[in-house]
């Protein structure tokens, strides 16, 4: 239907967003039929989770935005994210490793607790 134009600004708008901009981060993948009359194409962040510094550089730029936009309500918000982000990145970073220690031992109910501490910390 749109064809090489939407591959076009498709294109464009990934490898121009500062979010995408770690290629290494993220792989576009392009799913087409057999008989070729469906195509998609997708992006999936490959490394899993955002590491502290990529999950703050994009709530600054959020928040930026949102203060360019007068969405005040939604930059209290961000504000308060980054702080809590900020003030708690080494909780967080022991909390996760723990977590992925509980992952690798199948110890499940464990890695529960921790996913919610870790989101409140957030």
């Amino acid at each position: 239907m749109f064809g090489r134009n939407f591959d076009r600004l498709f294109n464009e708008f990934f490898n121009s967003d500062p979010f995408f901009r770690d290629i290494n981060n993220f792989e576009k993948k392009t799913y087409r039929s057999e008989d070729g009359s469906i195509t998609f194409t997708y992006i999936t962040n490959v490394k899993g989770d955002l590491n502290k510094s990529d999950e703050l550089t994009l709530l600054k730029q959020k928040l930026d935005m949102a203060v360019e936009e007068q969405k005040f309500e939604e930059a209290v918000e961000l504000r308060d994210k980054i702080k809590n982000l900020e003030e708690n990145k080494e909780k967080i970073s022991g909390l996760k490793k723990e977590l992925d220690e509980c992952i690798k031992t199948q110890n499940f109910e464990r890695a529960i607790e921790l996913r919610d501490e870790i989101n409140s910390l957030k």
